[in-house]
C-alpha cells in the first residue's frame, strides 16, 4: 500500500495538519492520504488534498520515500506541491498550520512524517 503526502512550501513556511482522532496515530503530519486502484500517486495526492483540505495542488515533484513503522510492505512517498487556492476548509483534520522549517521539532509529527522530515532536511529540501 502507498500512502502519499503534500510537502507544500509558501513564503518559507511548510503546510502541516493536525489530525482529527485522539489516539496514538494522532499527531501532525504532511496532509494526503492513500493510493487508491487505478490511480497514480500524483492523481491521488491531488485528490486528497481536494477532499480533505478543499483546496487544488499542482503536485511537481517526488522527493523520498519512508517505511511506515510497524507496517510491512507499506511506504509513504512524499511529494513538492503548490498550492493554488488558499481557501483552506478541513474535513479530515483537526487543525492545520504554516510552519518554518526550524518550528517543526515543535510539532508532534507522526514517526513517519518525523523520519521525512529529517531525511529531507538533510538534503536541504525543506528551506
Amino acid at each position: 500500500m502507498i500512502v502519499v503526502a503534500a510537502v507544500i512550501k509558501k513564503e518559507g513556511r511548510l503546510l502541516l495538519a493536525e489530525r482529527l482522532e485522539q489516539t496514538e496515530n494522532s499527531g501532525w503530519e504532511f496532509p494526503g492520504g492513500k493510493v487508491e486502484p487505478g490511480e497514480t500517486p500524483e492523481e491521488a495526492l491531488a485528490r486528497e488534498i481536494r477532499e480533505e483540505m478543499g483546496i487544488e495542488i499542482r503536485v511537481l515533484r517526488f522527493l523520498d520515500s519512508v517505511e511506515l513503522p510497524g507496517r510491512e510492505n507499506r511506504q509513504l512517498r512524499a511529494y513538492q506541491a503548490e498550492i493554488l487556492s488558499d481557501d483552506i476548509r478541513l474535513s479530515s483534520h483537526r487543525g492545520y498550520a504554516w510552519v518554518r522549517p526550524e518550528q517543526l521539532e515543535n510539532y508532534n509529527l507522526l514517526p513517519a512524517d518525523r523520519e521525512l522530515v529529517r531525511r529531507l532536511a538533510a538534503r536541504n529540501l525543506l528551506g
